[in-house]
């Protein structure tokens, strides 16, 4: 039963998302470049550089040289991580897009453990420029 929630929870936290394509390489945005993000930066167009991975609970992420992580969000329907994105995969970045902040609603209280997503930053799939970053 405790596997079937987390798999049905981790179902629902990944992101079914349209097809999109990241830009190309030498693609440049007019956006302030970033080495950490902050609550000040939501809502701003931002340059952030870092390590891509699939591999995130909440879904795909670049890791900042702080650690910081911002994920890469679909808010418009169903979306394949594959290629080019596989491609991708541990290699350095550059995401030019919206900052936004997912805050978590508190816990309820309950008698079993439940999982929820943290609080987290990100950019909206469909409107960030993602490529090989030059660093």
């Amino acid at each position: 039963m405790r596997t079937a929630v987390t798999a049905i929870l981790i179902a629902l936290l990944c992101f079914p998302c349209s097809r999109s394509r990241p830009t190309q390489e030498g693609a440049t945005a007019a956006s302030d470049e970033v080495s950490e993000v902050s609550q000040a930066l939501v809502g701003k167009q931002i340059t952030i550089h870092g390590k891509f991975s699939l591999r995130g609970k909440i879904g795909p992420y670049i890791v900042l040289n702080n650690r910081q992580l911002v994920y890469l969000v679909n808010t418009k329907g169903s979306f394949t991580w594959g290629k080019p994105f596989s491609e991708m995969e541990g290699k350095l970045v550059a995401a030019t897009g919206t900052l936004r902040f997912y805050h978590a609603p508190p816990a309820k209280p309950a008698e079993r453990a439940v999982q929820s997503a943290p609080d987290f930053f990100s950019f909206e799939v469909e409107t960030t420029q993602l490529r090989l970053s030059r660093q």
